[in-house]
């Protein structure tokens, strides 16, 4: 999935560079919008295909991603929610949802998979919750 991603990365980004040069040769400064627009889109396909890593130690459970990472005591831990947010906001993902109500963190559930997740909920000792057509 990582190659796949850096493919894209590279044939999205590759022409843009191009063409942004290009136009800076030329003397105008709006080609340096061409290859940021690349960079932000190359960011937002690594984000979302290499961007979480989960682990859980003995205290506490947590999600590494390049931008910003986030944890939670497994004593705070209530449950595992996978829900489908929609058309809009993408592909399954799974909530870690403390006893207060509030959302830890989410990661995608995709990559991980049901068993996966079903084995991490086991291990922290809360229940994997969620519809099996969310999947």
């Amino acid at each position: 999935m990582v190659i796949i991603s850096w493919g894209i990365i590279l044939a999205v980004i590759g022409p843009l560079l191009w063409m942004g040069t290009s136009i800076l040769l030329q003397g105008n400064l709006s080609g340096l919008i061409i290859p940021a627009s690349g960079l932000l889109f190359a960011a937002w396909i690594y984000n979302s295909v290499a961007g979480a890593y989960l682990w859980v130690d003995a205290e506490s459970v947590g999600v590494s991603r390049p931008w910003r990472s986030a944890s939670c005591l497994k004593s705070e831990l209530d449950y595992l929610l996978v829900d489908n947010p929609g058309f809009r906001r993408g592909r399954p993902r799974c909530s870690f949802v403390r006893k207060d109500g509030r959302v830890a963190f989410r990661i995608p559930a995709k990559p991980y998979g049901r068993a996966q997740l079903a084995t991490t909920a086991a291990y922290l000792k809360v229940p994997l919750t969620g519809s099996e057509r969310d999947w």
